[in-house]
């Protein structure tokens, strides 16, 4: 349907479950007042307290608003108990949906699940226009057969859609590598409710205060974050590690918030090198965070792999600059040398500890570089997102 027939643009969103980062977004978009937006989701996890969350290891509801403020269906599945990360996770229900409601674009937020190629199809049939907003980058080290795969597969499914809302420029690359044009490529950075956060942040300074106190950290101390699960992938465990690298230097605390598998193992390697500034303080819901950081000086990701790391968007919002692994997708346009951040080789603990003493022995340059991390991330913005969409939508009304 041509968009440019009414005023009014209806727009369905397919995504897999209920997400903190996204619901900003949605509501942003749904409160457009030429955009009819509804979403769809595969399933419930984020927003039902009864389901265990991969990777947390324990079942929760995040404690902010996932469903309010736009439209949304939680769509049924073909089969029972389909986990949020198997790829089976499906939506047979689109048909209908799609063919009632004549929708003007769909945007489609991944291709790993069944779920987004039933997307794909069912607007292919009905002549929807199909919007891609997917996460994924060149980066990622894998074994020759899915390269090969990939080379055969994704000209074809990228063929499919009329535009691409880029996260950022390794998005972007992956895009470009598998044959799609520039101009179909639009910059929609990947972001959080900036807001949200730095206002959050406003707010705790003293709760934050109460928090360092609590933890013995003095005032005078670098407080150096962590905030992800527990997992490999996520290699707290190098933060711990670069801590003990340091274990000499007494001007520094590091709090590693979150949980999951790698919990025992952090709490056993702070316990044998006898870390009193190593913090394991378990798991955090989302109203409390802006607290730890707040308490915070530097954020720092050390992670084997990122399509992105939000969390960095958090970190930045609140006013930290960010020590970061050079796998993570956000590195290149999140971090700029000596501004808003370092980078550092993925798995070199021994330059990771010597950033972090960088920055805890130059305490004034430390929070110099956190107000440019927070003037930096204004870039990353729903607002952004919105406008890219608009555009997107407008170029296919001229079609």
């Amino acid at each position: 349907m041509n968009v440019s027939s009414k005023v009014m643009k209806k727009i369905a969103v397919v995504t897999s479950h209920p997400i903190q980062y996204q619901a900003p977004l949605f509501r942003a978009i749904s409160q457009q007042s030429d955009i009819d937006l509804t979403v769809y989701f595969g399933c419930d996890y984020g927003s039902n307290a009864t389901k265990v969350h991969p990777g947390f290891g324990k079942a929760f509801a995040w404690d902010i608003p996932l469903l309010d403020g736009y439209k949304h269906v939680f769509l049924k599945n073909s089969k029972a108990d389909v986990g949020v990360e198997d790829w089976r996770l499906d939506g047979p229900e689109l048909k209908s949906y799609f063919e009632s409601n004549q929708y003007d674009a769909v945007i489609v937020f991944g291709w790993n699940k069944m779920l987004f190629w039933q997307a794909i199809w069912w607007a292919k049939k009905y002549n929807i226009s199909l919007i891609l907003r997917a996460e994924s980058n060149l980066k990622h080290t894998q074994s020759w057969l899915t390269k090969w795969i990939k080379k055969v597969s994704f000209p074809i499914l990228f063929k499919q859609f009329e535009a691409f809302l880029s996260i950022g420029s390794h998005n972007s690359e992956l895009y470009r590598h598998y044959g799609v044009q520039k101009k179909a490529i639009h910059d929609a950075p990947y972001c959080v409710d900036n807001d949200f956060f730095a206002e959050g942040a406003t707010k705790s300074a003293i709760k934050a205060g109460q928090l360092r106190v609590s933890l013995g950290i003095p005032e005078s101390d670098t407080v150096f974050l962590f905030m992800a699960k527990f997992v490999d992938r996520k290699r707290p465990l190098d933060l711990i590690a670069a801590a003990v690298k340091n274990k000499e230097c007494r001007n520094f605390h590091v709090i590693l918030v979150g949980g999951g598998e790698l919990m025992e193992a952090c709490q056993s390697a702070i316990t044998a090198n006898q870390l009193d500034n190593v913090h394991l303080v378990g798991f955090i819901n989302q109203t409390e965070l802006p607290t730890y950081y707040a308490a915070a000086d530097v954020f720092v990701l050390p992670s084997h792999y990122e399509t992105w790391g939000l969390v960095l968007n958090e970190a930045m919002a609140c006013g930290l600059p960010g020590i970061v692994s050079d796998t993570c997708g956000a590195t290149q346009d999140m971090i700029i040398e000596g501004k808003t951040g370092y980078s550092y080789p993925m798995g070199d603990v021994q330059q990771l500890a010597i950033l972090m003493m960088l920055m805890a022995d130059s305490s004034d340059n430390c929070r110099q570089m956190g107000l440019r991390a927070a003037g930096h991330v204004q870039n990353f913005s729903v607002p952004f997102v919105v406008s890219a969409l608009k555009n997107i939508l407008q170029d296919i009304s001229k079609k």
